[in-house]
């Protein structure tokens, strides 16, 4: 039986990066359920560090990685520069990562560039979540919240983002399951 913990970042006193009102918290536990959801009906049993806006911090996100032996580890984000200066997907492994990360990565990193994302590739950083987790762990950095064409992108293909997240992880895993999106594959403009 697969296990996963789908971590979304920040939550509660810590909205994360903020722009025009719009919260990092918010985005990111709204797209990582739908990916969740998404993953359970394929028989993928799937953990969350949250489930509403609730402040946990680092620690407390790989105490809970710790206590149980997953397959992955995957913490949800979106990126912030200066206002709409940049914008993109990419994805993030620790420094000495393994193979299985890596490899997941890369088919996310995909999926989220067939969507419309600017490829801003995968890349390796020694965050704390992926460096203090047993299980190989992700970072992703769904576009920048402070772009607005990133944001549009995000709330008008949100369905295929998710999709898409979803579809790779079960690749990655090896599981097989239909598209519910209709054309989900193809260039999205």
């Amino acid at each position: 039986m697969m296990l996963i913990l789908f971590d979304y970042g920040h939550g509660g006193k810590d909205p994360g990066a903020v722009y025009k009102g719009r919260k990092e918290a918010q985005d990111v536990l709204k797209i990582g359920q739908a990916v969740a959801k998404r993953l359970r009906a394929a028989g993928i049993v799937v953990d969350e560090t949250r489930t509403t806006d609730a402040t946990l911090s680092l620690d407390g996100r790989v105490k809970m990685e710790l206590k149980k032996k997953y397959d992955y580890f995957i913490s949800f984000h979106r990126n912030a520069f200066k206002p709409e200066h940049a914008t993109g997907a990419e994805v993030y492994v620790y420094r000495a990562y393994n193979t299985k990360s890596k490899a997941l990565a890369r088919k996310i990193q995909q999926a989220l560039v067939s969507i419309g994302y600017r490829d801003r590739g995968v890349k390796e950083a020694d965050f704390y979540v992926l460096k203090h987790t047993k299980a190989p762990a992700l970072l992703l950095e769904i576009g920048f919240i402070d772009n607005s064409i990133d944001n549009q992108l995000f709330d008008q293909k949100f369905e295929w983002i998710a999709e898409g997240i979803a579809k790779a992880i079960l690749d990655g895993v090896g599981v097989k399951k239909a598209s519910t999106c209709p054309s989900f594959g193809q260039k999205v403009n």
